[in-house]
């Protein structure tokens, strides 16, 4: 069996490409080149394509074909386009922002997102109400249309907030950095009660794995993942005090008025929680987070 990761370098990627291995797939990897990982075998073929343009798609992918093609970077709609021509089976990762109500929750009635936010819960409906959650919002459709046509049997993950290694802008180095400096306080948006439903890396790789290990139960679905457990703003502050062998004081502000921890909150947005239901993928694809906080 062939395998091809698209990435494979980033956060979830050599999770990914070394469960696929282990599942006994002959695995390759397609990205720019900018940069490896150590963690990846040098077995696995690397295979130079920027995977944002349908030309140069078609063009790192031609005369190939693969059993199971998992996209967790590019565009996903372009490689939608392209990859009933390469593969049966298709695996990609999107994320949250395509739920309503993520920039602006008073788009919702009660303002805010429903808690816990199951698959079905409203999308952004427009360009310019968000229009990144937009994109991602019909990039998910344009892999659900090849499924639907019989172009490839086609799963959906939303990823969350994702953390552990290989990190490109870490949000916790913010937190991190306050323990370095020894600075005694930390402002937080409504006392740093805000949750947001986050993955350490190795749990939500593992969530797509069971996808490919199950491919008649988890074909034509969308799955959100995330960590089992999950933890307030303040409480992260906490934990990673812990580790760093500090304390902070938490100092409580109004949301509107906490400028200094804007970077902590999802796409620099409110204090809204952004919890995902977990219930999906844990009764069909009977997952369990491999690793706690």
């Amino acid at each position: 069996m062939k395998a091809l990761v698209i990435g494979g370098t980033g956060p979830t990627g050599p999770y990914l490409v070394n469960g696929l291995i282990e599942q006994g797939y002959d695995v390759s990897i397609m990205h720019r080149g900018t940069h490896d990982s150590d963690e990846i075998p040098r077995s696995v073929e690397r295979i130079i394509g920027d995977p944002h343009f349908r030309e140069t798609l078609r063009d790192a992918l031609q005369g190939r074909i693969f059993d199971l093609i998992i996209a967790t970077y590019g565009r996903i709609r372009y490689i939608a386009e392209v990859a009933g021509e390469h593969t049966e089976r298709l695996i990609t990762v999107g994320g949250a922002p395509c739920y309503r109500g993520m920039l602006q929750p008073d788009a919702l009635f009660p303002a805010g997102m429903e808690i816990p936010l199951t698959e079905d819960a409203p999308k952004v409906a427009s360009e310019e109400e968000f229009r990144f959650g937009y994109l991602v919002r019909i990039s998910e459709e344009a892999v659900m249309d090849g499924h639907a046509e019989g172009r490839f049997s086609a799963t959906h993950f939303r990823y969350p907030t994702v953390y552990g290694p290989r990190q490109i802008t870490p949000k916790i180095w913010a937190i991190m950095r306050r323990f370095m400096d020894r600075r005694p306080y930390i402002v937080l948006p409504d006392g740093g009660l805000s949750l947001v439903t986050r993955g350490y890396s190795e749990n939500v790789a593992h969530a797509v794995l069971l996808a490919a290990q199950q491919p008649d139960i988890a074909g034509g679905q969308i799955y959100n993942c995330g960590d089992e457990q999950q933890l307030t703003l303040a409480q992260w502050i906490e934990v990673v005090g812990q580790e760093m062998g500090g304390t902070i004081e938490v100092i409580g502000v109004p949301d509107k008025y906490a400028y200094s921890s804007r970077t902590l909150m999802m796409f620099d947005g409110p204090s809204h929680h952004q919890i995902f239901d977990l219930f999906k993928i844990k009764s069909e694809l009977g997952y369990r987070g491999l690793a706690r906080i």
